[in-house]
This record gives C-alpha cells, sequence and structure tokens, in this order.
C-alpha cells in the first residue's frame, strides 16, 4: 500500500489549455480518495497521470516515496479498471482474471489460487469458464476489478466503472466496491462525474473545475461547509438554491430581501458566517439546500422566516415532494457555477429556480401558493465578487 502525492502538478497540452493546474493533492495510504467534477475539469487527466498514460508538464507526482514522474506504467505497480471493462472476448473469465499474472510468468498454482480468492471475493466462483458475452455488465466490471485485485498493487485507479451499468446496479455495485476497498485496505482513486457516487463512496472527495481542485474534504464537509460557490452549487442533489439577495443589519439583526420576499437570519447563521453581519447595505448570494425548506404547518418557525411562492412544478417522488418555483431575481452570474439546465431551458425562465424538497404526504399541484419555512440557521452566504463564503 502507499500514499499518492500531486506536488504542484501540472499538465499542459500543445497549443491548448491546462487540463490540471497547479495540483497539490494527498492521497493517504489505504485512503479511497475521489475526484468529481463536470467533464473537462481534469479529473481523468490526474489519474491517467498516476497510471503513467499522460506525462506530466511541471511538478512532481509520488507513489510512496518514489517520484514517479518518468517511471513506465508497468513498472509503477497500480491497477486500473475502466468503464468500458477492457475484457478479452475469447478468453474465459478466469483468464482474464489471470492474465496480467501469466504475462508476469507467476507459476500456475498461485495463479489458480489468486484468481480463484478474487472470484471468491467477487462472487464471481460459478462463472470461471463463461465467456465475457455470457456475462451482465456487472458481472464483467467484477472481473475486471478481480484482474486488478490479483496483481495485489500498491494503488488502484478506476475510471467511472460504473457509467455504463443501470441505476440499481450501480447502487449495489458501489457497496460491493466500498466493502471491497474496506477489505483490502488499498489505496483507492475513484474518478467520476456523478457527486451522488462520491459522495457516498469516498473517505475525502476531491473537487475539481477547470483543472484546478477547489476543496478536498470528508463529504459531509464538503455538503455542510462549501468552500466558494461552485462547491456549493455541484455537490447536492437536487443542488443549493443560490439566491442574490439584499442584506439589511440592524442592531445586530440580519434580514435579507429577494424577489419581493424578506428574511430574518438565525443568529445561529451568525456564527457560522460572521461576515454576514458587516454587509449592511450590499448583496450576498444566499445558499438554501432544497430540504432546509418546509411547509409552514410542518415546521414552526418564526413568522418572518417564512416565504409564500407559486409552484411552477411539483414531483411527488414517494416519500418526498419536490416544489420548483421561480423567486423573481437575476440568477447569480458567478463563473463555473452552472445557473441553467444542460439543455439550456432554464435560461427561458425569467428570475431564479428555486427547489424545496417537503414530507411526501402532501399534495401539491402547480399554481397553487405554498408557504415554505426556512431553516436560515442552516443557510450558507456567500461574497458575490468572489464566490467566497462570508466566514
Amino acid at each position: 500500500m502507499s500514499a499518492v502525492t500531486f506536488s504542484g502538478v501540472t499538465k499542459r497540452y500543445k497549443d491548448g489549455p491546462k487540463a490540471v493546474d497547479d495540483l497539490h493533492l494527498e492521497i493517504n495510504d489505504g485512503e479511497f480518495m475521489v475526484l468529481v467534477g463536470p467533464s473537462g475539469c481534469g479529473k481523468s487527466t490526474a489519474l491517467r497521470m498516476i497510471a503513467g498514460l499522460e506525462e506530466i508538464s511541471d511538478g512532481e507526482l509520488r507513489i510512496g516515496e518514489r517520484v514517479v514522474n518518468e517511471v513506465p506504467p508497468g513498472e509503477r505497480d497500480i491497477a486500473m479498471v475502466f468503464q468500458n471493462y477492457a475484457l478479452y472476448p475469447h478468453m474465459t473469465v478466469a483468464d482474464n482474471i489471470g492474465f496480467a499474472l501469466q504475462v508476469a510468468k507467476v507459476p500456475k498454482s498461485q495463479i489458480t489460487k489468486r484468481v480463484h480468492d478474487a472470484a471468491a471475493m467477487l462472487g464471481l466462483t460459478e462463472y470461471l469458464n463463461r465467456l465475457p458475452k455470457a456475462l451482465s455488465g456487472g458481472q464483467r466490471q467484477r472481473v475486471a476489478m478481480g484482474r486488478a485485485i490479483v496483481r495485489s498493487p500498491q494503488v488502484f485507479l478506476m475510471d467511472e466503472p460504473l457509467s455504463n451499468l443501470d441505476a440499481k446496479l450501480r447502487v449495489q455495485m458501489r457497496s460491493d466496491i466500498i466493502r471491497l476497498q474496506a477489505r483490502l485496505g488499498t489505496t483507492m482513486v475513484y474518478v467520476t462525474h456523478d457527486q451522488v457516487e462520491a459522495m457516498t463512496m469516498g473517505h475525502r472527495v476531491a473537487v475539481m473545475r477547470k483543472g484546478i481542485l477547489q476543496q478536498v474534504a470528508p463529504p459531509q464537509e464538503l455538503y455542510q461547509a462549501p468552500a466558494n460557490l461552485f462547491v456549493a452549487a455541484f455537490i447536492g442533489s437536487p443542488s443549493m438554491n443560490l439566491i442574490t439577495a439584499d442584506v439589511t443589519v440592524t442592531d445586530g439583526a440580519v434580514r435579507v430581501a429577494f424577489g419581493g420576499h424578506e428574511l430574518a437570519i438565525s443568529p445561529k447563521a451568525l456564527v457560522r458566517y460572521p461576515g454576514l453581519a458587516h454587509r449592511n447595505g450590499t448583496q450576498v448570494i444566499i445558499g438554501i439546500r432544497p430540504e432546509h425548506f418546509a411547509l409552514e404547518e410542518d415546521l414552526e418557525v418564526p413568522a418572518d422566516q417564512v416565504i409564500e411562492l407559486t409552484v411552477t412544478l411539483a414531483e411527488a417522488m414517494g416519500a418526498e415532494v419536490h416544489i420548483h418555483a421561480i423567486v423573481d431575481v437575476p440568477p447569480p452570474e458567478i463563473d463555473g457555477v452552472p445557473t441553467t439546465s444542460e439543455d439550456g431551458t432554464e435560461a427561458l425562465i425569467e428570475g431564479t429556480k428555486v427547489i424545496a424538497r417537503v414530507d411526501g404526504i402532501h399534495t401539491i399541484a402547480m399554481g397553487q401558493q405554498v408557504r415554505l419555512a426556512v431553516k436560515t440557521h442552516l443557510a450558507h452566504f456567500f461574497d458575490p465578487a468572489t464566490g467566497e463564503p462570508l466566514r
């Protein structure tokens, strides 16, 4: 087992932008680290530099105590699992798992034992004599993982290994990989664009944007104390509501106003964001998680912590209802923070979209007026100019 250390690592393509820019990241020995971010953020490039599949333009990369900038991929003692499985179609499961050991001329008796041990660990024993075409997608991914396990590498690298699986199977495979990593105790670096995967799997999560590391922290810390607006908007499903608001501070009491609504901010919020108390007469961006709303009848709060909105869409999810509404204020325009959907449909909306997650016992209809209590003590506050929290 080994730590992986990026010290000022940069990947610069000829006549192109920096795919990874001055990355400093320490991945501890035995840690499950997840690299997450939108497409093109540099997460896969960082993984490929660990594997030796991309050259490093600047900086130093270590695996354990060894600098590996110039070490060939085959000599790095790593194992990589790809999203497309990369299995040999003409080989049985047993031969696919043991292929790297055969190439390394490991004695046949050892290969057999290590293949059977890996197969037992992954629930593949009964499939050892089958060809990949006779397996399901999840079973093929297990074979790819088995091929990595038998090598007993210093580091496991996984590049979006679950993206080809259906939703139910992804959930099962997430659990399998978590248990596997805990059992083996091997350093694992896992790349995904799916922040739900990142939050449920990693010991720590590194969020990247445009090649730059934004924040690295345990999942709950990312969620509860985002380092900037990008992390706040990216982590969470549905995303955090980000609303531009005007601040009034009177005798230490803080109120924010937006789109004809006004909220008194709980003093508890000022403990987490003391900078808010010094923003009288200025604008801030208030961040409210969907679950930090509730229907007024379900949450006892002062009347000045309730807003009334018109429902534009109600999504009944069973245990909960997602209430969509529009606040009559332009969405914040901060570089790198998404304010429209990928297909651009939200660009047609005048105002800022808000999503509230409420108890599923309620029947909510489009066009209905709802009074939403806001847990303002859990709200987040950011500087519109810098995107930094007002701490």
